[in-house]
């Protein structure tokens, strides 16, 4: 049970609610904001390492439970973990001895969240960002113990949520409040998040978070929602 009531990442990030029988929810809706340091970016010719910052607040109201979590780049900026330490470890190793992919570690965050809103239980996280092959991983501690695999596609990364985290007992759905994850990390000329230009003095982050069924479903299958980080 421990390990199976709720994660998500970097974030980010699971947002989902649970229930058994609700009344008609409102449409389902997050907040996103970012950040990126240093806002002064890099060249195409010369791109700039950066520790980008994000956070995700869910709607509560709505009462969604999520299955996926997307975030995407504009193309001033670039996520890989190419050249860099990445965690090859089974799941299983890395959360009973986190210290085999150390040197991968990328950042930290955390999340709060609360199992079945009709007698809220609060959960907190400590979210450990770790650079996988072609992936992040986030590694979750506190109230549960989980990793969640943020598959990276071109400038998006998509972070699945498994169903036993969606619905960690029969009838009961996880719901996460919030996530804070900041990432970055360095070796070389290798660089986790690179900016190689700046438009109209932002970068644009674009979050979608797809939704499962829950007792109530949700009006619309996902959500969307951008955050602007401030660049020059």
């Amino acid at each position: 049970m421990r390990k199976s009531l709720i994660a998500v990442g970097a974030t980010a990030l699971a947002v989902g609610t649970a229930g058994v029988a609700y009344a008609q929810n409102p449409d389902p809706a997050i907040t996103v904001t970012t950040s990126v340091s240093p806002s002064k970016a890099g060249t195409k010719k010369k791109p700039k390492s950066e520790t980008l910052k994000l956070k995700v607040v869910n709607d509560p109201a709505s009462k969604t439970t999520a299955k996926s979590i997307a975030i995407k780049l504009p193309s001033t900026l670039k996520l890989s973990t190419k050249g860099l330490p990445q965690c090859t470890k089974d799941d299983n190793t890395l959360l009973n001895k986190p210290s085999v992919c150390k040197s991968s570690f990328a950042g930290s965050g955390t999340a709060h969240a609360v199992l079945n809103p009709n007698a809220p239980a609060p959960l907190n996280f400590k979210v450990q960002p770790v650079i996988g092959k072609n992936e992040m991983l986030f590694l979750l501690s506190g109230s549960a113990s989980a990793v969640l695999h943020g598959k990276i596609k071109g400038s998006t990364m998509t972070i699945s949520i498994t169903p036993q985290l969606q619905q960690p007992a029969p009838g009961t759905f996880s719901a996460l409040s919030d996530l804070s994850t900041s990432i970055g990390k360095k070796k070389g000329k290798a660089a986790l998040v690179t900016s190689n230009g700046c438009k109209a003095k932002k970068h644009t982050i674009s979050v979608t978070v797809g939704y499962a069924n829950n007792p109530a479903p949700p009006s619309k299958s996902s959500a969307t929602n951008t955050g602007v980080a401030k660049c020059s």
